[in-house]
């Protein structure tokens, strides 16, 4: 009788014998390959996972976000569905802009089709941006591929792309500003001196702050009884859009780090973790996850 060979998964770079290892470096672009390709199957068959086999080869569901929900449940994961939806639209970007390097080596596109196609591509963007403006975990995905993929652009139309998100997905300014590559353009000393007063005098007022961002913005009202009090853990990067006077931050764990309100507001202070004080349960503390 041959004996059966066994084989690792490679998820995320790590490579993975069992199903521990699985659930430590579950990697959502990888598992929807494996799955697809039938090596997941293959894998949970040889290493004699039999429940887990026959529950992933009943799925039913066709889209990816439906398969990755499947995988997830099967495996016991715990993972929000704003960062499944998030790594899902990076990923069919990925797969996009996979399909069309492929199509542009096999039909010897002309330079300047390709260069049509690369405007086209980020005129694309943005206007997804504009129809999913109620969306957080798609506008971070978006702005992370407008990052990646036409900073370029960005850079050219950084004026006109902020009066155009401002009036018609102010949702997706903040998104845009979680991402270091942009911030310069927009906010900060050599930012654009009208966009920065505008988005100063027109998103961050509390109550239109509240607003735009909605169920995305978190407000804290505690009082911490002049003890520093553990909000998010290191590991969560997070934009702080507004304390409150006599109120203090801290990145998670920073002893010597005290920012107040003049430190703070205005800023928009990206920290890993947070750490609040207060003593007044009536003030606020806003921010979001980046």
């Amino acid at each position: 009788m041959a004996k059966t060979i066994k084989f690792n998964l490679i998820l995320d770079g790590h490579p993975v014998r069992n199903l521990e290892g699985l659930q430590a470096h579950f990697s959502i672009e990888d598992m929807l390959m494996y799955y697809k390709n039938g090596l997941l199957l293959r894998w949970l068959d040889v290493r004699e996972y039999r429940s887990q086999h026959d529950a992933v080869k009943i799925i039913q569901k066709t889209t990816d976000q439906e398969i990755i929900s499947e995988l997830i449940k099967i495996f016991e994961l715990e993972m929000e569905e704003s960062s499944i939806e998030k790594a899902i639209a990076i990923y069919a970007h990925q797969e996009e802009t996979r399909w069309l390097n492929e199509e542009y080596q096999k039909n010897a596109f002309q330079k300047n089709q390709i260069i049509l196609d690369y405007h086209s591509g980020y005129d694309a963007l943005i206007e997804h941006m504009i129809e999913n403006m109620e969306n957080m975990a798609l506008l971070k995905a978006d702005v992370l591929i407008l990052e990646q993929e036409y900073l370029g652009l960005f850079i050219l139309d950084h004026v006109a792309l902020f009066e155009k998100l401002k009036n018609y997905a102010p949702n997706a300014v903040f998104a845009v500003l979680t991402r270091n590559a942009f911030r310069p353009y927009w906010i900060g000393e050599r930012a654009d001196d009208k966009i920065f007063l505008s988005i100063k005098n027109d998103l961050l007022p509390i109550d239109t702050v509240k607003g735009v961002i909605g169920d995305d913005l978190k407000i804290i009202k505690r009082n911490t009884q002049a003890m520093w009090d553990p909000i998010e853990r290191p590991e969560v990067e997070v934009m702080v859009l507004r304390i409150e006077n006599n109120t203090f931050i801290k990145n998670a764990g920073e002893f010597s780090e005290k920012l107040g309100a003049s430190d703070v507001n205005n800023q928009f202070l990206k920290l890993k973790g947070l750490e609040y004080q207060c003593n007044d349960e009536k003030l606020e503390l806003l921010y979001m996850e980046v």
